[in-house]
């Protein structure tokens, strides 16, 4: 991963034309230079020149951003600006170092070797005491007005049962290495399946919902034990050390399973174990053929459904089928992956559901670049275009791919009175 004195050329670059203004979710929200991808690298600049001190308004400023991509992508010179913007963040981490409770989050329960099970389980059993149910499906509020928890926010609950303790899961453990392939016929694929802190410890009956559907594609699956977080809410914060670490357990985790595909039904998880890895561990010579092989096997569930098992329109008849659905693109899913096409043809060919494209499907939701906990009213304020746009389209139920972006979008809609649920794509296979 390069610094910032090595992206030194990168950022002069910037021709500051101002195009990434247009795009940005923050300025659009906020309307001030310093919140555009161009104020940001000007700021980001001057402080690499020694021109400008590393103080609270510069970090501020640098954490005022979602890291969508859409400047990235939408920039004439094709600036590195999440790059740019990213590198600044470990700058500043390195120099000041963590917030104690991110650091402890970062470096202590998000590791599953040491205390993240016990700890959240004990907060799942908890949860109740400081939250109550809302009338949103799958939401929870705070029963007291408590920092981070309180003002409103809808809370997805903890899962009673985590992913990686379902016996449906731990059926497809270390054991699967062992099973003896399909004699005298085709060579069956398999598929490693990454489940995420998402779907692990919040959504549980997504990866539930991916294995059958994957399972009915006729792959043999793996579910590797020892997997972890993906590292990006640490790479995010500017904690690359603890996201190297964690994307080295990782590698050694799936290379152990052995597989043709690795798959994953979280968007961010996806780009993470396609793109971060490369960028995190690439640097060292020993590691970089083996990071290269794990990350050309990743794919999204959605890539790997419709391009290489052909499974559209296989689905089976679900609660959702009869209503009409629109489509949210997760950052990490359309721009950092390219991938548009094929959970549409999903959606679309699903059994007895109405389609219907919402304004801005692509625009971001506001939860990425930890954001969401950074800076909570103005993510909600990208998230009201976003809710906005599902309750124009008149859908019953919008879709994504991401579960950080289900949290975000249920929030949103419940903040902005928009009567509508939200589901996974694979929900309706």
């Amino acid at each position: 991963m390069k610094t910032l004195a090595q992206l030194r050329e990168e950022i002069n670059k910037c021709v500051k034309c101002g195009t990434c203004r247009s795009i940005c979710p923050t300025f659009r929200v906020i309307g001030r230079e310093s919140a555009s991808a161009r104020g940001k690298l000007a700021l980001i600049q001057s402080y690499a020149a020694g021109e400008l001190p590393m103080s609270e308004t510069y970090v501020r400023h640098i954490k005022e951003c979602t890291l969508c991509g859409a400047c990235m992508d939408n920039c004439p010179n094709g600036v590195d600006t999440i790059g740019i913007i990213t590198a600044a963040r470990a700058d500043a981490v390195e120099r000041q170092g963590m917030p104690y409770a991110a650091s402890f989050i970062m470096k202590t329960l998000l590791d599953p070797g040491r205390l993240m099970p016990m700890a959240l389980k004990f907060a799942s059993r908890i949860q109740g005491l400081l939250l109550k149910d809302s009338s949103v499906e799958n939401g929870l509020l705070s029963r007291f007005s408590l920092p981070v928890i309180g003002g409103g926010r809808l809370l997805p609950p903890l899962a009673r049962q985590f992913f990686l303790d379902t016996p449906e899961a731990k059926a497809l453990f270390e054991d699967a290495e062992k099973r003896p392939g399909p004699q005298g016929g085709a060579k069956t694929v398999r598929v490693a399946f990454y489940a995420g802190c998402g779907v692990n410890y919040l959504m549980p009956e997504v990866g539930a919902k991916s294995l059958d559907v994957l399972r009915r594609a006729g792959v043999e699956l793996v579910v590797p034990s020892a997997q972890t977080c993906c590292g990006m809410p640490a790479f995010s914060m500017g904690d690359v050390p603890t996201a190297r670490a964690m994307a080295l357990k990782n590698l050694e985790a799936f290379e152990a399973a052995g597989f043709d595909y690795i798959t994953t039904s979280c968007a961010t998880c996806g780009h993470a174990l396609k793109h971060l890895f490369r960028g995190l561990l690439g640097d060292d010579p020993e590691l970089r053929p083996r990071v290269e092989a794990f990350s050309a096997k990743v794919r999204d569930i959605t890539e790997l459904l419709v391009n290489a098992l052909g499974f559209v329109g296989k689905g089976k008849e679900t609660d959702i089928s009869g209503k009409t659905v629109t489509y949210h693109d997760p950052c990490h899913l359309n721009r950092a992956q390219g991938i548009r096409r094929e959970p549409r043809e999903l959606i679309s060919n699903a059994k007895g559901v109405a389609f219907k494209e919402m304004r801005f499907p692509c625009g971001c939701c506001g939860l990425g670049g930890g954001l969401s906990t950074t800076n909570y009213e103005l993510s909600m304020e990208i998230t009201r275009r976003k809710a906005e746009g599902v309750r124009d389209a008149g859908a019953d139920v919008v879709v994504t791919a991401c579960p950080g972006c289900i949290v975000q979008l249920r929030d949103g809609l419940h903040r902005y009175g928009v009567d509508a649920k939200v589901a996974h794509v694979v929900d309706l296979l």
